[in-house]
């Protein structure tokens, strides 16, 4: 086997009702696995590795064997830090390769008689650890081989370089091995990866016996030197998910870019695939794993994971589908943007704010033959904007990154897209920011996923006279051009110069006998550069707002708070705000008079009534859940 040593197609396609550009590669067989380097892009299929640039064009190839029912390629690990492909198979007694990661037939080592990764087509999971002066081929995988205590070999340490001691593909440590035991024969490995400051390896499996399935997460040291130290290290806990139901098996996961804390997020499934809400994506601080679960431990050791430490419970449960089978996650400031594959050949974009509060979902692509989409997906290193997915026999390069369908300002702000703003300039288009320079950048706020576009509030003084303070929920990195007009029935609101306008906040006066019983109507224009935005609003009086139907403690507070009143929960009675500030938003100024199914309600289809009000969005059908529950 040690022995053994295009075509290119892109495609445009038009889907649903706007143009997206996708570069499109069709191979002749399966795709088993993917991988992204910091310069090239590996394909497996059956029978062949396949060597590609970012956009897609390949560049070189490698059969794996002419006989590949007799062999089954299970580690593909790129080490872009020694400029290498390592390459693992099941051929015989099993094999490894070590291929130049700028030309895959130029194999720079082999090693025969070595099984790496599973012996048969099981999931597993690869990824390089260690520190820039010690790296290992950190590999998880199931046991078969029971040893003399009744544990399998679940997790193992490969050394990488010949330099090290045992030379390359040694797993042995100090007359000992590199092994993480199990108990557990039936175990399944779904993700893993490095975290590199502070260096810390995680692994996540889901377990199984007569009982109970679980999902539990190893954490190791990796900072370590030596494998023996990386390996009594070794912390675990259970993951456990979700209040409404029980789903013990995860499915897919990912990593979410932060600074201090380890942001983890995690597909689970539940056993009911006929159930809408069968999969939920949920969110964990993962900095503290700490303690043992019951069945795992270092190689060697007479006590094996006796049970310790807490278990792991959601931050939040943002997002629930009938079936989620792949994630992938980036981060924009202070927002995360999740990218969510489905079984039905749909990936769509989900943002959350700070407090991992979900956004609409938006659906970025749909396959035409419901083909699932590959549990790993990959963003483009070199910009991430673009991400990778893999469906059956296909691989798509898709933008994740769509601003230029928006053609306006108001479309382009609804869109609640971070990564999206509008670029004051000659053309004035939406855009990212890096494409808009030399000018000013508009875009959403930071708590804008909760906020409309406009919003006001009324204040009276004491010569009677009502004062409307307008904002426009967007920020700018200039002083772009701003104006406002407020009118009624074509005649101007305000009094002589009390208009005031600095973005993106302004200001008119009028009197109080404007205000009608029935309410004022009001006509709000707003011009940011060329664009113009108009909204009706209705103002009433805030002192005479009442209400006598069922719930009216609550109908009256949403009318007051929608008037730009204030309501007082003390007293439960509507009245003026003190002065300009940011209006409360309706979802928490009244929830606390709702019961709790009433809240949710009220305000678990929020996202179906603000997407049917914008036709730019790619909405999903109103019988998949979103959102908090």
């Amino acid at each position: 086997m040690c022995k053994m040593r295009r075509r290119h197609l892109l495609g445009i396609l038009l889907f649903l009702k706007y143009c997206i550009c996708v570069d499109v590669k069709d191979f002749d067989g399966y795709i088993k696995d993917f991988v992204v380097g910091n310069s090239k892009l590996f394909v497996l299929t059956d029978h062949r590795l396949h060597q590609m640039r970012h956009d897609l064009y390949e560049e070189k190839r490698k059969d794996i064997t002419k006989a590949p029912d007799l062999n089954t390629v299970n580690i593909l690990v790129p080490f872009d830090a020694n400029g290498t492909l390592i390459t693992c198979g099941t051929f015989e007694e099993g094999y490894c390769e070590v291929l130049d990661i700028n030309d895959i037939t130029n194999i720079t080592y082999c090693e025969s008689n070595i099984l790496v990764g599973p012996k048969w087509n099981e999931k597993y999971v690869a990824f390089i650890a260690g520190t820039s002066s010690s790296r290992y081929l950190v590999v998880g995988k199931k046991g078969h081989d029971k040893s003399a205590q009744d544990r399998y070999s679940v997790v193992t340490l490969w050394n990488t370089l010949d330099s090290q001691p045992g030379g390359i593909f040694s797993k042995i440590i100090q007359g000992s091995y590199a092994i993480i035991e199990s108990t557990l024969r039936d175990v399944e490995f779904v993700d893993g990866f490095q975290r590199v400051s502070p260096s810390e390896s995680y692994l996540f499996l889901n377990t199984k016996t007569e009982n109970e399935r679980k999902v539990l997460v190893l954490r190791m040291d990796s900072s370590k030197e030596r494998k023996s130290e990386i390996l009594k290290s070794l912390q675990a806990s259970t993951i456990r998910c979700c209040s409404d139901k029980v789903r013990p098996v995860l499915v897919a996961s990912t990593v979410i870019p932060s600074v201090n804390d380890v942001i983890w997020a995690g597909v689970f499934r539940a056993q009911n695939q006929e159930d809408p809400e069968n999969s939920a994506l949920a969110l964990y601080d993962i900095s503290n794993v700490r303690g043992q679960v019951k069945g795992f431990c270092a190689y060697g050791e007479k006590l094996c994971g006796s049970e310790s430490g807490g278990e792991l419970q959601p931050l939040s449960v943002v997002f629930k589908y009938s079936s989620m089978s792949a994630v992938a996650a980036t981060r924009n400031e202070s927002r995360i943007v999740l990218f969510i594959g489905t079984r039905d050949g749909q990936l769509i974009k989900l943002v959350l704010d700070e407090r991992y509060t979900p956004g609409c979902p938006t659906v970025l692509f749909k396959s035409d033959e419901e083909r699932a989409v590959f549990p790993r997906m990959h963003f483009d290193p070199v910009d991430f904007k673009h991400i990778y997915i893999a469906l059956k026999k296909q691989l798509r390069r898709v933008s994740v990154i769509q601003c230029a369908k928006y053609s306006t300002l108001k479309d382009c702000r609804a869109a609640q897209d971070p990564l999206c703003g509008w670029c004051v300039n000659t053309q004035s288009s939406c855009s990212p920011q890096d494409e808009c320079s030399n000018t000013s950048w508009v875009s959403i706020p930071k708590n804008s996923l909760e906020t409309q576009l406009f919003s006001f509030q009324l204040t009276e003084n004491s010569s009677r006279k009502i004062t409307l303070h307008l904002s426009l929920s967007l920020e700018s990195t200039g002083n772009p051009a701003f104006s406002c007009s407020f009118t009624k029935e074509s005649v101007n609101l305000c009094d002589g110069s009390d208009l005031s306008a600095v973005f993106p906040n302004c200001s008119c006066s009028f009197s109080d006998q404007m205000l009608y019983t029935g309410g004022l109507k009001v006509s709000a224009t707003v011009t940011v550069e060329d664009q113009k935005i108009t909204e009706m609003l209705t103002l009433r009086n805030c002192s005479s707002i009442t209400d006598h139907s069922t719930n009216a403690t609550y109908t009256q507070c949403v009318q007051c708070v929608s008037s730009g009143c204030h309501w007082s929960s003390s007293s439960q009675r509507c009245d003026w705000t003190l002065g300009p500030g940011p209006q409360l938003n309706i979802k928490d100024a009244c929830k606390h008079l709702l019961s709790e199914i009433d809240y949710k309600i009220s305000f678990g289809n929020s996202c179906l009534h603000r997407m049917s009000e914008n036709t730019n969005y790619f909405c999903l059908s109103p019988h998949k859940s979103f959102g908090q529950v």
